[in-house]
């Protein structure tokens, strides 16, 4: 007879591999903006988001969250830096297309250093 083990869900959870403060700046993006762990997580859910999103309107189902789902994914913010870069590398170009053309699935992060390029002269920002 096999003992009964109690299931624990937080031993399933992949590990958390950020292991740098998520507020500080260190990768400078195509564009110039200098973006930190929060801010490039933040980005990549949303480009994750609008795939997924889209594939569901469009597609009989989404291979990105069959993906996810099926392999335990660890979340952009438990990410160590060199992977969060190369995710980051990845889906810049379509975060910026989403960004340009107000397809964000939600405004961005607040500390993105995006919306200081938005600012008027009363400090609100201007693209609406």
């Amino acid at each position: 007879m096999i003992p009964y083990e109690k299931f624990d869900p937080l031993g399933t959870l992949p590990s958390n591999l950020n292991d740098q403060d998520a507020e500080e700046t260190f990768y400078e993006d195509s564009r110039a903006l200098k973006l930190s762990h929060y801010v490039m997580a933040e980005r990549c859910i949303q480009v994750e988001y609008a795939t997924i999103k889209e594939q569901i309107e469009t597609e009989p189902s989404s291979d990105t969250l069959t993906y996810i789902l099926e392999g335990g994914f660890r979340g952009f913010h438990k990410m160590g830096r060199e992977e969060l870069v190369e995710e980051y590398k990845q889906i810049e170009e379509q975060w910026y297309n989403l960004y340009e053309v107000v397809g964000l699935p939600w405004e961005p992060y607040e500390d993105d250093p995006i919306l200081s390029l938005e600012m008027d002269e009363n400090g609100e920002v201007e693209k609406g």
